[in-house]
């Protein structure tokens, strides 16, 4: 392998196509020999200006004498063509902190209230995508009832 020579350095970036909720876009490089190279990345329409623009929601469910447990939502995922298991989480929308995302998306997707516990910085789960994660903590007990619209 042969030792670099430069630092790797963005050059430009350019849209592609657009769509209600991601764009594509092709970035221009120069990579550690000094070599032009291209990427296609996906990003989110919906980014705000802290950076983050979707929350993931580690519920946890306190239960007397009993194991805690992870709350997690089951999710028809077109890309999947198959459902997946999950963390609740959503996108944040204007004017709407994190910590209130996390709470509405915690019950819009399972129907329980929760309180914040504690919240990251912007992290990094997909070199593509940013996120907050969010960590709540649940009493016993059910979620209320509610209908989902999908």
């Amino acid at each position: 392998m042969d030792a670099p020579t430069s630092v790797p350095c963005f050059v430009k970036e350019e849209e592609v196509a657009r769509c209600k909720w991601l764009a594509l876009s092709r970035i221009t490089y120069m990579d550690a020999k000094g070599k032009e190279r291209l990427w296609e990345a996906a990003k989110r329409t919906t980014t705000s200006d802290s950076g983050g623009d979707a929350v993931c929601v580690i519920a946890v469910l306190k239960r007397l004498l009993k194991f805690d447990c992870l709350v997690l939502v089951k999710q028809y995922r077109p890309p999947m063509k198959g459902y997946t298991l999950e963390m609740p989480a959503g996108l944040i929308d204007k004017n709407e902190t994190a910590e209130q995302t996390a709470v509405r998306e915690l019950k819009e997707e399972t129907g329980y209230k929760a309180t914040v516990k504690h919240s990251s910085p912007c992290v990094c789960v997909d070199s593509r995508l940013y996120s907050y994660a969010i960590g709540m903590e649940m009493s016993k007990g059910h979620p209320q009832s509610h209908t989902v619209d999908t």
